[in-house]
């Protein structure tokens, strides 16, 4: 398609600087549609060769049809592939149709998106193991203090980044309606969910019940899931500071999870710590981090 049709499509100007664009079409009764299609006929999104758009969205009218546009930079895609956190980017890429990619960009992201191997595979299963730690460490902590409905919404947040955990190891990209993903795959984390939300035992035993399986499934899958922090670790002889390793392109979005998946980390001894003075560590030590 041409550019100057794009405009006849969405009703509004598109710029020369345009990588590529996907259309995503209201589909009848369809199981699932991207959230962002409510009320709109059509999404158009839009790649931007400018490093510096995350995103910006046009509404427009164009007879009975309402489009809603989303803009957004080539580096921000990018990072919602890797991250994986960003479901109604990623339904519009994969499911949407291309009609405009001269550079072959778009099909490039949604090949490797299919194929699901490599870098994109190791990202995706350590920035979800990360958040399933996170959440399991706060469950827990609100359990402790008996706050047990906030401990409760936490492992069932912690269960659905396992269950993100389980798609990927088993292949596939997580759909946005994971559970129905996880649950055609058989694995242990969708009878978990069942027994969370339905089981008659009382509230704080079922959250005891699902901590404890998580803190299983967390110990024998951390060698594997974290896989991208070991190589970076291991990626210079030099130690890293904890400020380096967020800087990093492959963990600047972790901040909150980061810490906690170095210190589990070291208690399991695969990786080390090594301590040493510096001038901005007050009176302690610095912490520095290596394999």
């Amino acid at each position: 398609m041409e550019l100057s049709n794009l405009t006849l499509l969405s009703g509004e100007t598109f710029d020369e600087n345009v990588l590529g664009a996907v259309t995503l079409r209201r589909k009848g009764n369809a199981p699932f549609q991207s959230a962002l299609l409510h009320d709109f006929d059509m999404v158009v999104l839009m790649l931007h060769e400018d490093e510096e758009k995350e995103r910006t969205i046009t509404h427009t009218i164009a007879g009975d049809r309402r489009t809603q546009s989303v803009h957004v930079g080539l580096s921000a895609l990018e990072r919602a592939v890797m991250a994986g956190d960003n479901n109604e980017l990623l339904t519009s890429l994969i499911a949407g149709d291309v009609i405009w990619d001269p550079k072959g960009i778009l099909g490039d992201m949604r090949r490797e998106i299919m194929q699901f191997q490599g870098t994109l595979r190791e990202r995706v299963l350590f920035m979800e193991f990360a958040r399933f730690l996170h959440m399991y460490v706060k469950s827990k902590r609100y359990l402790e203090a008996n706050c047990t409905m906030d401990a409760y919404n936490c492992v069932l947040i912690a269960l659905y980044h396992w269950a993100r955990i389980e798609v990927s190891e088993a292949g596939f990209f997580s759909d946005p309606a994971v559970w129905e993903q996880v649950k055609s795959l058989n694995t242990p984390v969708h009878k978990l969910y069942e027994e969370l939300t339905v089981s008659t035992e009382t509230l704080d035993q079922r959250v005891e019940l699902i901590l404890l399986a998580c803190e299983f499934a967390l110990m024998s899958k951390m060698s594997d899931c974290c896989g991208l922090l070991l190589n970076i670790l291991g990626s210079r002889k030099e130690s890293w500071s904890i400020k380096e390793l967020l800087q990093h392109s492959g963990l600047s979005q972790l901040e909150a999870e980061l810490p906690l998946v170095l210190r589990k980390l070291v208690s399991r001894s695969l990786i080390r710590e090594i301590t040493s003075w510096a001038d901005d560590a007050g009176d302690g030590h610095a912490v520095r981090y290596t394999r």
